[in-house]
């Protein structure tokens, strides 16, 4: 299926690592040029100018700490002059702290996720979104998560925020929506991320006799989460949804949050 994504221009904010990695994997593939927003743009500066001149896109590395005022704007801003335009931006930035009890979370990590897993958000859309509204039309996707409408009581300021962001969505997609512009999100459960592999290596090494697909289990019952599929998402999968809904494939839908994660149970 053609996206109709071929000489676009996109912008994926944490797209270094994981789901936003291979955001700008599959962005490039279809065609899109990318502006790759992070804190450390070149950590993947190989693999990316090797996909750059496999697929004969541009791919531009911005700097920018999503929870300080004015860098994401900058870094947007940059993104916009260069390509001219930007057709969609992706939100995939992940911050998460230790797992600690409500009792355990002080001011200090409250206004972290704060700052990281809201307002690294709201910079970006507030230095979009009138962009959009002034071409009539574009994408944005932001990433909130599975928790944040199955809360756990181990992440409360983690899942707060994260519902935090559920409403946002709904409040941009009404406040953009008559220019053309879409705002949804997608809610990624148990996904593989480093540090999921570094628990699952460990897992591995005190229990050698079990498969890879037990150890998933183990993990899934440890963190509480009933998955009917069984086994730990990988980045890609929830990817291939975000670059779905920057598409135009994507044209009707607005205000979506999709849960992408094995169907977990509540």
């Amino acid at each position: 299926m053609d996206l109709g994504l071929t000489g676009k221009a996109c912008a994926v904010l944490g797209g270094t690592r994981g789901m936003g990695r291979e955001s700008v994997r599959l962005l490039a593939e279809e065609g899109a040029n990318v502006a790759v927003i992070s804190r450390d743009p070149g950590a993947a500066q190989a693999d990316f100018e090797r996909l750059a001149a496999q697929h004969g896109v541009e791919i531009l590395a911005l700097p920018a700490d999503a929870s300080r005022s004015g860098e994401i704007e900058a870094a947007i801003g940059s993104a916009i002059r260069h390509f001219g335009r930007l057709h969609g931006l992706a939100v995939t930035n992940h911050w998460m702290g230790p797992s600690r009890t409500f009792e355990a979370v002080e001011d200090a990590e409250w206004h972290d996720y704060f700052q990281n897993s809201l307002m690294g958000a709201v910079r970006a859309a507030r230095a979009v979104l009138p962009h959009m509204e002034d071409n009539r039309g574009g994408s944005l996707v932001l990433t909130t998560a599975f928790s944040s409408r199955a809360p756990k009581p181990y992440i409360p300021a983690y899942a707060a925020f994260k519902a935090a962001l559920n409403n946002l969505v709904k409040s941009l997609m009404k406040a953009y929506g008559h220019s053309g512009v879409r705002v949804n999100a997608v809610a990624p459960g148990a996904i593989r991320t480093g540090r999921y592999d570094e628990r699952l290596a460990q897992l591995r090494s005190k229990r050698p006799e079990i498969t890879m697909q037990e150890a998933e289990a183990i993990m899934l019952d440890r963190l509480d989460m009933k998955v009917a599929l069984e086994r730990i998402g990988d980045p890609s999968e929830v990817a291939e949804l975000i670059v779905f809904l920057l598409s135009a494939r994507g044209g009707y839908i607005n205000g979506l949050i999709a849960n992408v994660d094995g169907g977990t149970d509540f």
